[in-house]
């Protein structure tokens, strides 16, 4: 996919969830104060659902991309080259896998068929390193709970710095806590017009800040090795 074409998938996506939030938006601005404050608090449970719902999509669709690449894991980052190897850090961390030389003799030394797994991976380092790349589906996890935590995680996971989106996660905190307090049945008040205009603001703002951010790295192939 070219660059073009990348920015071009994120902006439809982020176009058709802005646009639903502005007919909402529309929609409290007509009624009465008293209930607008109140239609307020599920508008931005909405809010908050779209902010997720882009973040879950941006950065699969950043993966995907990688994943068509046909890259060699050698050519990427440790990080993208490690989602790859699940299975292979599965049997090394298996406990129940034994060595076949003392399967028998010695079942019970944990350290010696511990060494004996180490071994098998250290063994097929050079078949691994010319592995493709192929980052399993469930790799983008929001956890529905989409703050600075688990952004610094997925931007970790796809080899890109942790704090990179810094500027934005005062706001995202401060939204996602007053949604948890919503969805939780705790928080009974309606949302006042300088929250409700600093959460519209930090939606457009977190969508954008990601959108940015992954186009550059789309377009500037962060993803590969640089050794």
């Amino acid at each position: 996919m070219s660059l073009v074409t990348f920015q071009e998938q994120l902006e439809s996506e982020r176009e058709w969830r802005e646009e639903e939030i502005r007919f909402l938006n529309n929609i409290q601005r007509n009624m009465p104060p008293d209930e607008r404050v109140k239609i307020r608090r599920s508008i931005l449970c909405l809010i908050y659902a779209h902010i997720e719902g882009f973040v879950q999509f941006s950065f699969s669709l950043y993966i995907d991309e990688i994943n068509k690449l046909n890259l060699k894991c050698s050519e990427v980052k440790p990080v993208i080259a490690a989602a790859t190897l699940h299975r292979e850090f599965l049997a090394l961390h298996n406990k129940d896998k034994k060595s076949r030389i003392f399967k028998s003799t010695l079942p019970d030394d944990s350290h010696l068929h511990k060494l004996s797994r180490q071994v098998d991976f250290v063994g097929s380092l050079s078949i691994i390193q010319e592995q493709n790349v192929a980052i399993p589906d469930g790799y983008v996890n929001t956890e529905n709970n989409v703050g600075q935590q688990v952004l610094e995680k997925l931007l970790y996971q796809v080899g890109l710095e942790y704090q990179d989106l810094k500027d934005i996660y005062a706001p995202l905190n401060r939204l996602l806590n007053v949604r948890n307090d919503i969805s939780h049945g705790k928080r009974k008040i309606g949302i006042d017009d300088k929250d409700y205009s600093e959460f519209i603001n930090c939606c457009t703002a977190v969508i954008s800040s990601i959108s940015r951010r992954l186009t550059t790295a789309y377009g500037r192939n962060e993803y590969l090795n640089a050794v």
